[in-house]
C-alpha cells in the first residue's frame, strides 16, 4: 500500500522512498543475473530518471540503460528484467493504488527481482530504516538519497559482506568475517611506502636554506635597509621538514560498506595506525566515533574486538560535513600544520552541503594536506560529479582510488614523485588510460 498522510492522501516522500527502493532491487537483479553493473550506477540511474521523468516508459527504458549497462552483450538481461521493474515503477506512482494491486506475497508486485523465494519483509527493509532516520529530505535530495546503491553481493556471502538494508539506514554494530582479517604483505608493504611517502612530505613553514631552496625576495629587502637600498645577495629558503602527524576520518555509512571490502579498510587502518605513532582515527556515518585506540590493538582481529566491545556501530547515512565540524569544535588538537588528513569516503553527502564546502575549507586552512581516498573511483570512468564530491574537491589536495593494496601504492608513487602540492590525483592515474582489466570484478565487497 502507498504511503499516505492523515487525510489518506499518497504521501510524496513515501512514494519518493518506494520507487527509489525500486531502483535499489533492480540494480540487484541486474548483479545476480550477471551483468556488470559500476559501482556508482545506483546513483547515476536516480538522476536519469529524475531528468526524464516517468511519463514515458521508452525514456525511462534508454535512460536506465545508458546508466546501469557497459556491455552490449548485458541488453538483453536489462530489457527481461526492466519490464518487472516498471511494473513495480507503476505501482508505486499510480495514486489509486489500493492494497489488492501491491501484494506483499512473493508472487506481488513487491517481490524481488531474480529472488522468488525472499520473505517480502526484507524486500521493504531498505525503506523501513530510511523512514525511521527521522530527518526530513527535500526533494532535491533525490539524486544522492540511496547513494551507491549498490546493493551488494548475492545471498549466502559471509558474514559482515551483505548490506540488507539502505545506504542511509539504521546503524548496526560492527561486524566483519574474521576469516577477512589475516595478516596481508602486499598491503603492509604498500601501506610502508605510502607511509615514507607521507613523512616526505614538506611541511608549510619556511626556514633558511643555503643552496639549492627557493629565492627569499622579502629577507632579501630587509638585508638591503643596511646597503642602502642594493641587493647584495639572494637569500633561500626551503619548507621544514616535520613529523608527519595522520587523521584518518573513515566513512562507515552503508553505501560505503556496499562498496569497499570491509577487511581491507580495517586492516588498512590498523596497519596505518601501528606504522605512524601520533595518528587518530574517527568513524563517521550519521555520527562521529574516535576509534583510535581500537586499532592499537596487537591484531586486525583483536581490534575488531576492541570495537565490538565498546559497541561502536557503523551502516548508517553520510554526514560529512558534520563530521568534520564536529572534529573541528570537539578534537581541533588532533590536526595541525604537521597533520595529513586522509578522507576516506564516497562523497555522497547525505547532510547540507554548503556546510561540507565550510568545514573543508578549514580543514585545508588547518592540515598539511586533506588526501580524499574514495571507493567509487576504482571503477572505470567514474567521475567526482556527485554535489558532496564536488563541493568537497577544491579543497583536497588528491583524490585517489581506495579498494585494493595496488591504489595505495600508487597514491604513494604520485606523491614521491610529485609532493601534496604537485600534479596529482585519480586524473592522473596512468591506470585509467588502459583498458580495465582489474576493477571490473571488484566492485562488491
Amino acid at each position: 500500500m502507498l504511503p499516505s498522510d492523515s487525510d489518506g492522501v499518497p504521501d510524496a516522500a513515501g512514494i519518493r522512498d518506494e520507487v527509489l527502493e525500486a531502483l535499489v532491487t533492480f540494480v540487484r537483479a541486474l548483479r545476480r543475473a550477471g551483468v556488470n553493473v559500476p559501482a556508482n550506477a545506483g546513483i547515476v540511474g536516480a538522476q536519469a530518471l529524475v531528468e526524464v521523468g516517468f511519463d514515458d516508459e521508452g525514456r525511462a527504458r534508454a535512460a536506465l540503460r545508458a546508466a546501469l549497462i557497459t556491455r552490449a552483450e548485458d541488453v538483453e538481461t536489462f530489457d527481461r528484467l526492466f519490464g518487472e521493474f516498471w511494473r513495480r515503477i507503476g505501482a508505486h506512482l499510480d495514486s489509486d493504488t489500493t492494497d489488492e494491486s501491491l501484494d506483499d506475497t512473493p508472487d506481488g508486485a513487491l517481490a524481488p527481482l531474480g529472488a522468488e523465494n525472499t520473505p517480502a519483509s526484507k524486500t521493504t527493509e531498505a525503506t523501513t530504516a530510511e523512514a525511521d532516520r527521522g530527518d526530513e529530505l527535500e526533494d532535491g535530495d533525490l539524486p544522492f538519497l540511496r547513494s551507491a546503491i549498490d546493493p551488494g553481493p548475492p545471498d549466502g556471502e559471509a558474514e559482515g559482506t551483505t548490506a540488507t538494508y539502505s545506504p542511509a539506514g539504521r546503524p548496526e554494530m560492527v561486524t566483519v568475517n574474521m576469516r577477512a582479517l589475516v595478516d596481508d604483505e602486499p598491503l603492509d608493504a604498500a601501506v610502508d611506502r605510502f607511509i615514507g611517502a607521507l613523512a616526505s612530505l614538506r611541511g608549510r613553514r619556511w626556514q633558511r636554506a643555503g643552496t639549492g631552496g627557493r629565492t627569499d625576495p622579502r629577507r632579501a629587502l630587509r638585508q638591503s635597509v643596511a646597503t642602502g637600498g642594493a641587493v647584495v645577495s639572494l637569500p633561500e629558503r626551503s619548507r621544514r621538514e616535520t613529523a608527519v602527524r595522520v587523521v584518518v576520518l573513515a566513512d562507515v555509512s552503508q553505501s560505503v560498506l556496499d562498496v569497499v571490502d570491509r577487511g581491507f579498510l580495517l586492516r588498512f587502518l590498523r596497519t596505518l595506525t601501528v606504522r605512524v605513532r601520533r595518528s587518530r582515527v574517527f568513524f563517521f556515518d550519521s555520527d562521529v566515533r574516535d576509534v583510535t585506540t581500537a586499532f592499537d590493538e596487537p591484531t586486525t582481529a583483536e581490534a575488531v574486538q576492541a570495537l565490538e566491545r565498546a559497541e561502536t556501530s557503523w551502516g548508517g547515512g553520510t554526514r560529512i560535513g558534520h563530521t568534520v565540524e564536529s572534529v573541528r569544535r570537539e578534537h581541533s588538537e588532533a590536526i595541525d600544520r604537521r597533520t595529513v588528513v586522509l578522507v576516506v569516503s564516497d562523497g555522497l553527502e547525505m547532510g547540507d552541503v554548503a556546510d561540507l564546502e565550510r568545514e573543508m575549507t578549514w580543514l585545508a586552512s588547518r592540515s598539511r594536506a586533506v588526501l580524499w581516498l574514495n571507493p567509487l573511483a576504482a571503477t572505470p570512468g567514474y567521475e567526482p560529479t556527485p554535489a558532496g564530491m564536488a563541493a568537497a574537491l577544491p579543497s583536497v589536495d588528491g583524490l585517489f582510488a581506495f579498494i585494493d593494496p595496488d591504489d595505495i601504492l600508487e597514491i604513494a608513487r604520485q606523491l614521491e614523485q610529485y609532493g601534496a602540492g604537485g600534479r596529482i590525483g585519480l586524473e592522473y592515474d596512468p591506470r585509467r588510460r588502459r583498458e580495465p582489466t582489474r576493477r571490473d570484478t571488484k566492485t562488491e565487497p
